[in-house]
């Protein structure tokens, strides 16, 4: 069964994304987690030079895009933009949350 999001939300008051998806859960991603869980090869160690994923601390969210209907693109403040989120790897990478 695929699960689809219904909202994303930017919530910058508490520095994390909300995900609502069609089965009811709702997920957060706090900033700094969504962008150490960058999934592009530079932050994953398949580029020259790159051997440990990110450990970012302190980023704020300037931008969410849709890439096609499979996944989010996220544009920190550190100027990161390569990682594209599909929608199964953020269904994996989320926290539950209440609100």
């Amino acid at each position: 069964m695929s699960t689809r999001a219904v909202e994303v939300r930017n919530d910058r008051d508490n520095g994390r994304v909300v995900v609502v998806w069609d089965d009811g859960r709702r997920q957060q991603y706090p900033y700094d987690d969504l962008r150490n869980a960058c999934p592009c090869a530079g932050c994953r160690g398949h580029s020259p030079g790159e051997v440990e994923p990110p450990n970012v601390v302190g980023v704020s969210l300037l931008r969410i895009g849709e890439v096609g209907s499979y996944a989010l693109r996220f544009e920190f403040s550190d100027k990161h933009d390569t990682g594209i989120y599909t929608w199964p790897y953020l269904r994996e990478i989320g926290q539950e949350t209440s609100a």
